[in-house]
């Protein structure tokens, strides 16, 4: 761990494909995986993220950054500036949420697998939620396409559960809000 001439700590990741990024601590102590090798002692040097590529490493910083918790001393100083500045800093955070999840199926699905690995539990609800909403009411059919799952049901197979449960048949076929 380094510090930086603004008395800000800083962490060093490493991505997969040897991409290093300088990190906030306060920012990436929202990781769980790395608040533990920080407080171990364990992040005196560069931390190797085998699991996570350069591309979804930079998504999962610029969130962490955006979602950066506060020292008590500068809740107390924003608390004199009123509710006014908090109300717009939520709805800054709230416009940039909606945006970091407009993405395609695929990198939200590494950016879910990110947050997993590094233990960012916000961050993988978040993502969760939006691969949810987009998978939401689509038809059998629809949500294969969309994971890339191949039917691996015959054709009597497949007509026996549509005469069971029809309504998992139904629903809109691929639209505009899978790859927004």
């Amino acid at each position: 761990m380094a510090e930086s001439e603004g008395k800000k700590k800083m962490v060093t990741l490493k991505s997969n494909d040897d991409k290093e990024f300088e990190v906030e601590v306060a920012a990436i102590i929202q990781s769980k995986m790395i608040k533990n090798m920080i407080e171990d002692g364990c992040a005196t040097t560069v931390i190797p993220l085998p699991n996570i590529d350069s591309k979804t490493l930079t998504k999962v910083i610029e969130y962490l950054n955006k979602h950066i918790t506060r020292d008590e001393d500068e809740d107390e100083e924003e608390e004199d500036a009123g509710k006014a500045a908090e109300t717009g800093e939520e709805e800054d955070l709230k416009e940039f949420d909606e945006q970091f999840v407009t993405v395609d199926l695929e990198e939200l699905f590494d950016i879910i697998m990110a947050a997993n690995y590094l233990n960012i539990h916000e961050l993988m609800e978040f993502c969760c939620q939006s691969a949810a909403d987009r998978l939401k009411n689509k038809s059998v059919r629809a949500v294969r396409e969309m994971l890339n799952i191949t039917n691996d049901l015959t054709e009597e197979e497949e007509k026996a559960i549509i005469d069971d449960a029809p309504w998992a048949f139904e629903g809109p076929e691929i639209d505009d809000t899978v790859n927004i």
